[in-house]
This record gives structure tokens, C-alpha cells and sequence, in this order.
């Protein structure tokens, strides 16, 4: 079992991780983007779907696989 202490870093570490996670996809969506605050929006919008959708996918299977069990 994992101390509090280590349990801590792996959180700060996580939290780091999703941070430069969403870092890179501002800097992907800005690059691509035409400018535009419309066009922005919609792209980030667009990538959250597609994560969701991810997730989503990811849960259902994992449900499906314990239905079946």
C-alpha cells in the first residue's frame, strides 16, 4: 500500500500530465485555427467530443465485458 506521501505525488503528477495534456491541444487548435474566436471554440469543442467519445467507448466495453461475464 501506498503511503500518503506517495499517494500525493502521483496526484501531482496526474494533475501535471493533464495540464500539459491540455497545453498541447490549445497549441494544436491555435495553429490550425483560422483566428477566429468561432472557429476556436468549435475545434476545442470538437476535441472534448472526441476524448468524450473515447471514454465513453472505453466504459461501455468495460461494462459490456463484465455483462458477459
Amino acid at each position: 500500500m501506498k503511503s500518503a506521501e506517495e499517494h500525493e505525488q502521483r496526484e501531482y503528477e496526474r494533475r501535471k500530465i493533464v495540464e500539459k495534456a491540455v497545453e498541447a491541444a490549445d497549441r494544436i487548435i491555435l495553429d490550425g485555427s483560422d483566428g477566429t474566436v468561432e472557429e476556436t471554440n468549435w475545434l476545442t469543442a470538437e476535441v472534448a467530443r472526441k476524448f468524450n467519445e473515447k471514454v465513453n467507448h472505453a466504459f461501455q466495453t468495460a461494462l459490456l465485458k463484465k455483462d458477459l461475464e
